[in-house]
């Protein structure tokens, strides 16, 4: 009773205009007719208008894990209720899904006071707006009175459906059959995880077919999935990080239990998007039936070996409801051979454990890629890999490390084998060195990147966190931090970074902004964090080719008014939680960027289609599916034809030029047939193997030369240019 008085203190009163709406059932707001959605329209007739309803609440209002950097206090309350029709029974079109949160007369977010206080069986009233999120219905709530605690009610039960009620087996939604289940309660008996998916934020969520193969993601809104790295957002929460135990590729679930929530794809927005999902919001929704071998807190040692160094492997194995039988890591150094080709050696139990497995690989020459893939088997012929590899896969997901002398460059951080684009070396703790390509000061982007000194692909890293004000363009930095997945973008969170007093000037890499091989299939997550240069290769001019592709995007090709292919997105004068543009760039798509995300240190200049340029130069950025380059000043325009402010960049005080500085272009980059340099009349290069072999060399009569690399095997070469005793060295990619 005392908390029901609590409850009712905090969400007693509605609004006025809330009591004078009348009574509208949730199957009613959710309910659509079955022509609509056989046509591909899941839209409630109701969507739009202010409705009040009742209905008995399914998940717990402290279980509830949304962060939001935009709601007061970093939580972002959901909750899901059940219509009151047969006391809550589960049943078609009688789920909601309510967002707690409501804008205040300042214009801020503030969550529903005591939201979290609510259990499942509360009978609650609720007056919101009925929204949508991705084709999922919402109920949003519109003051802080928007939801009363009226009672309570036997607690709801789940529905028992199929994956396939759902999804196919692409994943995609089956409107006619699954939308009557959206934001319920459900059941699904006798599923497999066939894939595990990490993502940014240290979260998790996983893929379970039925037996038919239908598939549907489990997704993490609740603190149920939240891992044991997930600091809990909910200020109520009954825990202060996750416990989840992410689940084995080939684990059979007897029961498996959640809300489902609608990420719309298919008919409704083309492909990519989860469809269907399922959200379990209690660790008994997971019933295991039987599990492979669980492979947990592997260890490599060194991370970055030298030439001299072997490498020893280490992991926990450990099955739910056996013994394991074998593990066994394969590795190789040849990078032609497939996972499947690899040499197999035994892993063995080390002394006095009994579930520490243990190997050593051998060591490998300098900038050798060497893969690997450790495979356990159970007493019942459940296998297990890691990396973890989809159930079905042909050929199981690796590891890897390149062997350095001096320990890792940026280009191990960033080059990936993953098909998610996620670094090799997430989550680790690392020290690199970089020249700064932007900075934090005045006239700058406003954001910290380094890269490689020789440029080139996968050289360029992002930089967050504390210290990092301090630092100029051209200066040599030591860093070292904790790398992390912001969204798909890797990044360098610093822990301590310093000087070197060495200065140069970062190097470019030229990317064709019209080239469609050039984009595909994520070839761009390359150049992710890199500094680049957009420029025709036959040095025709860029245009304007569309001026506002939303959210402050503009596009740039040597074609007007080019398609998503033949283009690449420009990004400036924004910054906010989700975008971390330059502030010192004139070229927006709207004059509202002035004030609006951030205030403009310049005169917003609106983009159109008559402007033009040589080249625009900037940092490779990606967010929201979508690489975009993102110019630091002014001055990264290059050659334009409208008149834009001069900057006032500071400059480094660093006055030792670090012995790499000499100043070298050389593209394409990737290259296939032949190679640009461009350097000081004089300059003579030599083109060196991963073996380190000359395969190429000469000097430049003048201050470009071209030179044959067709006829040279595809992979990564290292360029040296050297005059007068300075040297640049670039990292040269030829690929097919």
């Amino acid at each position: 009773m005392k908390r029901f008085l609590t409850i009712c203190v905090g969400l007693l009163s509605v609004a006025t205009f809330g009591q004078a709406l009348p009574y509208t059932s949730i199957t009613n707001i959710q309910y659509v007719s079955a022509t609509d959605l056989a046509n591909c329209n899941d839209t409630s007739a109701y969507l739009g208008d202010t409705v009040m309803t009742y209905g008995i609440v399914v998940t717990p209002g402290d279980r509830s894990e949304v962060a939001s950097g935009s709601v007061q206090g970093g939580h972002r309350p959901f909750l899901f209720i059940v219509d009151t029709v047969a006391q809550g029974a589960a049943g078609a079109w009688r789920g909601m899904e309510v967002m707690g949160v409501y804008t205040n007369a300042q214009g801020q977010l503030l969550p529903i006071p005591n939201i979290e206080y609510l259990i499942p069986g509360d009978l609650v009233k609720v007056v919101g707006r009925v929204g949508v999120y991705n084709n999922g219905n919402q109920l949003e709530t519109i003051d802080a009175n928007s939801i009363q605690v009226m009672g309570s009610r036997p607690l709801p039960t789940p529905a028992q459906i199929t994956v396939g009620d759902l999804n196919d087996p692409l994943r995609v939604n089956i409107l006619t059959t699954g939308e009557q289940w959206e934001n319920s309660f459900v059941e699904f008996n006798n599923v497999t995880v066939t894939e595990v998916i990490p993502f940014s934020g240290n979260r998790i969520s996983f893929n379970v077919v039925d037996g038919n193969g239908n598939k549907i993601n489990v997704s993490d809104r609740f603190l149920a999935q939240k891992l044991p790295s997930w600091q809990t957002v909910n200020p109520y929460s009954p825990q202060s990080t996750g416990s989840f135990v992410t689940p084995v590729p080939g684990t059979f679930y007897s029961s498996l239990k959640g809300v489902v929530r609608h990420d719309g794809n298919g008919c409704l927005v083309g492909s990519g998007s989860r469809g269907y999902e399922l959200n379990p919001f209690d660790s008994t929704h997971y019933v295991i039936a039987y599990a492979p071998p669980y492979i947990s807190n592997f260890e490599r040692d060194p991370m970055v070996p030298t030439p001299n160094q072997s490498v020893d492997l280490v992991c926990n194995i450990t099955d739910f409801d056996g013994t394991v039988d074998s593990v066994f890591v394969y590795y190789s150094a040849d990078t032609s051979l497939l996972p499947t080709q690899f040499t197999k050696m035994t892993m063995t139990l080390a002394a006095g454990s009994t579930d520490e497995y243990e190997a050593t690989l051998p060591n490998q020459p300098l900038g050798t890629l060497v893969r690997y893939y450790i495979l356990a088997w159970d007493n019942e012929g459940n296998a297990s890999y890691y990396p973890t590899t989809p159930v079905g896969q042909a050929q199981p997901n690796v590891d890897y490390y390149t062997v350095r002398q001096n320990g890792a460059i940026i280009q191990d951080l960033q080059f990936t084998l993953s098909s998610n684009g996620n670094s090799p070396y997430m989550g680790q703790n690392v020290t690199v060195k970089g020249i700064v390509t932007a900075s934090t000061k005045q006239h700058d982007l406003g954001f910290l990147y380094i890269q490689d000194a020789g440029g080139g692909p996968w050289s360029g890293i992002w930089c967050v966190g504390s210290g990092i004000t301090q630092f100029f363009r051209e200066e040599e930095v030591i860093v070292s931090g904790t790398v992390e997945e912001y969204y798909g973008m890797t990044r360098l969170n610093v822990a301590s970074i310093s000087k070197t007093g060495n200065r140069m000037m970062p190097v470019a890499s030229v990317v064709n902004p019209s080239d469609s091989a050039e984009k595909y299939g994520y070839a761009w997550e390359q150049w992710e964090g890199c500094l680049v240069r957009l420029e025709d290769p036959a040095q025709q001019k860029l245009h304007i080719a569309q001026t506002n592709l939303g959210f402050g995007d503009y596009a740039v090709s040597n074609t007007p008014g080019a398609g998503y292919w033949n283009r690449a997105l420009v990004l400036a004068g924004r910054q906010s939680a989700t975008s971390f543009s330059s502030l010192y760039v004139q070229l927006v798509t709207n004059a509202a960027y002035d004030t609006l995300d951030g205030s403009m240190e310049v005169t917003p200049i609106v983009v159109s289609d008559t402007m033009n340029m040589d080249a625009v130069e900037g940092i490779c950025f990606y967010g929201f599916s979508n690489y975009r380059v993102l110019p630091r000043n002014n001055d990264d325009f290059i050659g334009i034809n409208v008149a834009l402010d001069t900057t006032d960049l500071p400059q480094s005080t660093v006055g030792i030029l670090h012995p790499d500085a000499l100043q070298v272009r050389a593209y394409p980059n990737p290259g296939r047939e032949t190679l640009v340099i461009e350097a000081e009349a004089g300059a003579t290069f030599q083109l060196i193997d991963a073996m380190g072999r000359p395969v190429s060399e000469g000097r430049l009569t003048q201050n470009r030369g071209t030179i044959a690399v067709g006829h040279l095997g595809r992979g990564t070469y290292l360029l040296v240019v050297d005059k007068d005793g300075q040297r640049q060295v670039l990292r040269i990619a030829l690929i097919d």
